[in-house]
């Protein structure tokens, strides 16, 4: 319950569970209290730094008014290589997985069944890549946005956070440009 002592009460119990209290947390520690509690918390972000490794993300969207476009985007994706093949690759990058919650379709089980809930109602396709980044693209419920969010998890002990940002802002380059293809989907970019 150290981090729990540390960052607060505001902490709740399911929180306190996992690694997700550094990232949601921890900032409010270092910048409402006194040294003495920046030191203890930079500390145990060095600790979770060494023992998880960085985890850096990045998240955007197009706009897309035509429903056809975007069902056609992510039925591409289904059918990249032929009739329910997924990408091997985007880029230069190699995929290692795929999880789609639109068709209960996951390659990391043994039975290629997702484990999480489906929808058929909208679009959601998690792309895992053998340099350890994750990157989802899904539809918005509410907009008329394809979202998407990727992550890198890099190994501990590989601690350059300027290359693991070019790393993931390459990842991202070749999403935007292989999967989403927006100059043939006519998607608008997120205003800057």
């Amino acid at each position: 319950t150290l981090l729990n002592l540390q960052c607060g009460s505001s902490v709740g119990p399911r929180e306190r569970r996992g690694g997700c209290i550094i990232n949601t947390h921890v900032s409010w520690c270092v910048l409402y209290h006194s040294e003495k509690v920046y030191t203890i918390c930079s500390q145990i972000i060095i600790f979770f730094l060494n023992r998880y490794g960085y985890h850096i993300t990045k998240a955007s969207y197009f706009i897309c008014h035509d429903p056809k476009t975007i069902k056609e985007l992510f039925e591409n994706l289904r059918n990249y290589d032929g009739k329910n093949t997924y990408p091997k690759s985007c880029g230069k990058f190699k995929v290692s997985g795929v999880r789609d919650l639109t068709t209960g379709y996951d390659s990391s089980q043994p039975d290629q069944k997702a484990v999480l809930p489906t929808s058929k109602s909208s679009q959601m396709i998690t792309f895992t890549f053998a340099n350890g980044g994750v990157a989802t693209m899904r539809t918005s419920g509410t907009e008329p946005k394809i979202k998407y969010y990727a992550e890198l998890c890099a190994p501990p002990g590989n601690s350059d956070p300027d290359q693991l940002n070019k790393e993931l802002d390459e990842l991202v380059s070749a999403i935007e440009e292989y999967f989403f293809q927006p100059e043939k989907n006519k998607l608008q970019p997120k205003a800057e």
